[in-house]
This record gives structure tokens, C-alpha cells and sequence, in this order.
């Protein structure tokens, strides 16, 4: 019975702990080249370690990418939250005879997927984890 509650207990704590980890979505990753013996490379990390990510990153980097983003930080921000607005759709696609790119966005993500004749990538960030990123790197500035 002890043995239950303990179990019980863990996997509780493994599902939720997936589930912060997993709340602002998740980012996936593949590149497949296209070769004998090629490379053929397949990440998923949630979302939220963007932010993390740019929290970890030393102050003075963060700082210089700062003052160089902050002139674009209103339109970025604008169009993240339009980005996150509209439905899902495809915004390019280029296709010729050696390669088709397409830049889209899918259910909260924007999803780029190239395919040539060296390799198959995809990528996949949702909107959310952009915007956390943003916002993480507009408050590195210095404080006035």
C-alpha cells in the first residue's frame, strides 16, 4: 500500500513536472541530410528553455543584444501578438527544382521546413517561447 502511494506520488510529480516544462510548448527540431550514411538529427526540448536560455546567457552579452534590438522591440512585439492572433497558414513557399521552402504558422508555432537536395530540415518554435524570449531580453537593458 505504502509502495502504491510512493509510486503514486512520483508519477504525479513526473506528470506535472512535464507539464511547467512543457506549458509554453515544444520545440522540435530535425535535419536529415541527404547522403550515404548522412546525418539525421531529431530534437525536442520545451519551449520554455528559450527564455531560460536568454535568463542564463552573461549580462553584458545580453546587455549589447539589447541595446541593438530596442530600436525593433515595438514592431517585434507587435507582430509577435499578431503572429499569435491570425489563424494557421502558410506566409512563403518557394519551390524551384533543386529545393521548397516553406514558412508557416501551426497551431501556436512557426514552423520553417526546407527541403534540397544536401538536406530535409525542420523547425518548429512556438510563438509563445519567442515572446518570452523577447521579453526576458528587453528587461537585460540597463535600469534607469
Amino acid at each position: 500500500m505504502i509502495l502504491g502511494k510512493i509510486a503514486l506520488g512520483a508519477l504525479g510529480t513526473v506528470v506535472f513536472g512535464g507539464a511547467v516544462l512543457c506549458s509554453e510548448g515544444i520545440i522540435t527540431v530535425r535535419v536529415r541530410e541527404h547522403k550515404p550514411n548522412g546525418s539525421h538529427v531529431f530534437v525536442v526540448a520545451p519551449a520554455m528553455l528559450v527564455p531560460m536560455g536568454v535568463r542564463l546567457a552573461p549580462r553584458e552579452r545580453l546587455q549589447e543584444a539589447e541595446r541593438q534590438v530596442r530600436p525593433y522591440l515595438p514592431t517585434i512585439r507587435a507582430a509577435a501578438e499578431e503572429l499569435a492572433k491570425c489563424p494557421n497558414a502558410t506566409f512563403v513557399e518557394v519551390q524551384s527544382p533543386d529545393e521548397h521552402v516553406r514558412i508557416s504558422k501551426s497551431w501556436g508555432a512557426i514552423v520553417i521546413d526546407v527541403d534540397d537536395r544536401d538536406e530535409t530540415v525542420h523547425v518548429s518554435v512556438p510563438i509563445g517561447a519567442v515572446q518570452s524570449a523577447i521579453e526576458e531580453l528587453a528587461s537585460a537593458g540597463p535600469t534607469v
